[in-house]
């Protein structure tokens, strides 16, 4: 059997992907880029529809559903400047954040923190350079652009504190634009590695999967 019905499987049987991840020994990103291809696998094709018809069908594809029962944010690799993200929050950290702001879910600001990490042990406030995006409402994907190749990334997913501070309540998976194949450091600490004259990759991450839900709960 292979990786993804072990997983379809357990989904089946009420477990989060978290737990699935656990279980099989896996990274939660792992598991949760396999569950994503395969549901993408299972929308039926529609060649009975007219062009203008299949193109939003296609687009649609892209959109992560609401329907996820966890919290996660999920990055994921795209191109050499680019990175995927997407990401479900729960009723429960939902109120969480109304109770904490004292306002309803819909009327707080959603916002996306982006962290470059690059080859350092991450632990939320010694990022090389973070940037914000604010995000519409009722958002649960977005492409990040214009990123440097070969660096590695991690997002918050988050709302506004009264005075307009950042207030993360997801954190994602580390996840590395491919390199410029014009720039050879990224090549060269592969060989490094190849050849062991390091101990480990030095584009490992090391990094706090932590969110506020969690600290609070």
């Amino acid at each position: 059997m292979n990786l993804i019905e072990d997983i379809v499987k357990l989904k089946e049987k009420g477990l989060t992907l978290q737990e699935i991840a656990q279980r099989m020994n896996m990274s939660l990103g792992k598991v949760q880029y396999r569950w994503n291809k395969y549901r993408q696998q299972q929308t039926p094709l529609h060649h009975d529809l007219p062009p203008e018809a299949v193109a939003v069908k296609q687009k649609e594809k892209w959109s992560m559903p609401y329907e996820y029962e966890e919290d996660i944010v999920c990055l994921m690799p795209r191109t050499s400047d680019s990175l995927y993200a997407y990401w479900s929050l729960t009723e429960a950290i939902e109120q969480m954040a109304e109770h904490h702001f004292r306002t309803k879910w819909e009327e707080l600001p959603s916002v996306l923190k982006v962290y470059d990490v690059t080859d350092i042990n991450f632990f939320g406030h010694n990022a090389h350079r973070t940037f914000e995006v604010e995000l519409p409402p009722m958002t649960n994907n977005w492409f990040l652009q214009s990123l440097e190749p070969g660096r590695t990334y991690i997002v918050d997913i988050g709302t506004r504190t009264f005075d307009g501070s950042f207030f993360t309540l997801l954190r994602s998976n580390p996840a590395e634009t491919s390199p410029d194949p014009y720039n050879s450091l990224h090549d060269e600490k592969i060989e490094r590695w190849k050849h062991q004259d390091v101990s480990q990759p030095e584009w490992l991450e090391n990094f706090s999967t932590y969110s506020y839900y969690q600290k609070i709960r």
